[in-house]
C-alpha cells in the first residue's frame, strides 16, 4: 500500500491513511510504503496496538529536497514537486519489493487528490487507486461579497479543475488501474465523463469504541439553542454564509466556531459588522480530547462547507448525537441523510442562505427531532462508517479484483 500521508492522531488525511492500513491489516498481510517523516509517530503508536499490524517501510527524498519543500513559496508548488518526485521514487521501490516478494495487489491510498500522480500501476499486479476526491468546486454564486482574493483563488481553482478534467491531464492514468474508488458522488461523475469506471467509497470512517464511549443520553433542554462549527476557519468552509444565517435567526440562537487560522481576523470583523458579537464566539483551537467532550454541550452542528471531500468533524458530531446541517456538496452530503440531518441544496446565494435558515428553524420548531436525528446519526456512523466494517468490505473488494484479473 502506498500511503504518503499516514500518521496516527494527526487528523485529516494522515489519519485517513493510518486508519485504513491498521484496520486492513486485520484481514490482509499489509506492507505500507510511507514517508520517513511519519516513522517516529507510527513506531510509538504500534507499541500500543494488538497484532496483527502492518509492516511499514519508510522512504523520503534527500535533505536538500526536504529543505526546498519547507522553504520555497508558494508552498503548494514546492509540496507538489516533492510529492511528484516521491511518487517516482516510490514506483522504483515498489518494483524492487515486488521482485523480492510475492504480492497479490497494490493499492494507492494517499494523497487522495485526483490531480496528483500515483505509483501503483505498471507493476504487473492488480491495482486499486483511492478513494480519491478533490473535484468539488466552489459555486461562483456563493463567492463572498467584496472578497476579490477569494474570488480569484477559487475561480482559478475551479478553472484548473475543469482544465484538468476536460484536457485529460492525468486522467488517462486512472484507466490503467483495475479499480478506482471515488470519495464523493461528484468525483464518481467526473470519472464517468472521462471514461473511467469507479465506485463511491467514503474516505473517512470512525472507530467503533469512539462511538460507544460518547454520550447516548437525550440532549438537555436549554434556554439557548447552541449551534457548533468545528474546523479550519477558511472561506471555503462556508463560515461567511453561517454568519449571514445567524442574522436571520432568533436572538436565543448562538454559534460557536471551534478552530483557528485561515480567515479568523476577517471573520471576526464580519461578526462585528453584523452586530453578532454577543451570539457568535471564536473558541480557537483545542486538543482533540477537549473537542470530543464539547459536542454534547450543543444542539446542532452547522457545517456549510463548499468543497470538502471528507470532513471528519461531521462524523464526530454525528457519533456524538448531533443532527447535521450541511450543503449538498462533497463528503458531508454523502454522510448526512434526511433521517440524521438537513442537506441544503445550493442555488443562488440568497436561496442557499434561506435554505440554511429553514433547516435551523426546523430544529427550533421540532426539538424532539434534535434527539431523534442525533440518535439516527450515531446509528448511521456505526453502520456505514465503522472502520472495521469498511476494512472488511475493502478486503472483499480486493478478493473480487484478484479473481477477475488473474
Amino acid at each position: 500500500m502506498s500511503a504518503y500521508a499516514c500518521e496516527p492522531d494527526k487528523g485529516s488525511e494522515p489519519e485517513v491513511g493510518w486508519q485504513w492500513v491498521i484496520h486492513l491489516a486485520k484481514h490482509c498481510d499489509v506492507t505500507v510504503l510511507t514517508r520517513s517523516n511519519n516513522r517516529k509517530a507510527i513506531e510509538a503508536k504500534l507499541q500500543s496496538l494488538s497484532r496483527p499490524c502492518p509492516n511499514f517501510m519508510y522512504m523520503d527524498l534527500s535533505s536538500t529536497m526536504r529543505s526546498i519543500k519547507k522553504k520555497v513559496r508558494p508552498d503548494f508548488l514546492s509540496v507538489s514537486l516533492y510529492y511528484w518526485l516521491w511518487q517516482r521514487k516510490a514506483s522504483k521501490k515498489i518494483r524492487e519489493l515486488c521482485a523480492k516478494q510475492d504480492y497479490d495487489l497494490v493499492h494507492h491510498l494517499t494523497i487522495a487528490s485526483f490531480r496528483l500522480p500515483f505509483a501503483v500501476t505498471g507493476h504487473g499486479l492488480p491495482c486499486v487507486v483511492g478513494p480519491v476526491g478533490g473535484c468539488e468546486e466552489f459555486p461562483e454564486a456563493l463567492f463572498p461579497n467584496g472578497e476579490f482574493s477569494v474570488r480569484f483563488k477559487e475561480s482559478l481553482r475551479n478553472w484548473m479543475t475543469r482544465l484538468h478534467i476536460r484536457a485529460g491531464f492525468g486522467m488517462r492514468r486512472y484507466k490503467e488501474a483495475d479499480q478506482v474508488l471515488a470519495s464523493t458522488q461528484e468525483m464518481s461523475d467526473v470519472f464517468k465523463k472521462c471514461g473511467v469506471d469507479s465506485i463511491v467509497v467514503p474516505q473517512i470512517g470512525m472507530p467503533t469504541l469512539r462511538c460507544q464511549k460518547w454520550n447516548t443520553q437525550p440532549r438537555k433542554i436549554r434556554k439557548k439553542f447552541r449551534l457548533l462549527f468545528v474546523g479550519g476557519l477558511f472561506y471555503w468552509k462556508g463560515i461567511e454564509l453561517a454568519l449571514q444565517v445567524m442574522t436571520k435567526l432568533p436572538q436565543y440562537v448562538t454559534l460557536d466556531l471551534l478552530g483557528g487560522g485561515g480567515e479568523q481576523s476577517a471573520l471576526a470583523k464580519e461578526v462585528l459588522r453584523l452586530h453578532l458579537e454577543d451570539r457568535v464566539k471564536f473558541l480557537g483551537r483545542k486538543p482533540r480530547k477537549e473537542v470530543l467532550a464539547l459536542y454534547e454541550d450543543y444542539d446542532t452542528f452547522l457545517y456549510p462547507s463548499l468543497h470538502d471531500s471528507g470532513a471528519f468533524t461531521v462524523l464526530e458530531a454525528m457519533a456524538s448525537g448531533l443532527p447535521i446541517i450541511c450543503l449538498d456538496r462533497g463528503g458531508p452530503a454523502l454522510s448526512v441523510t434526511n433521517e440524521c440531518g438537513k442537506v441544503v441544496v445550493t442555488r443562488g446565494r440568497a436561496d442557499t442562505i434561506d435554505g440554511l435558515v429553514t433547516a435551523v428553524k426546523y430544529y427550533l420548531d421540532h426539538p424532539s427531532k434534535v434527539t431523534e436525528h442525533g440518535a439516527n446519526g450515531r446509528m448511521r456512523v456505526e453502520e456505514a462508517y465503522n472502520w472495521k466494517q469498511k476494512a472488511k468490505q475493502m478486503t472483499e473488494l480486493y478478493s473480487s479484483i484478484i479473481n477477475r484479473t488473474t
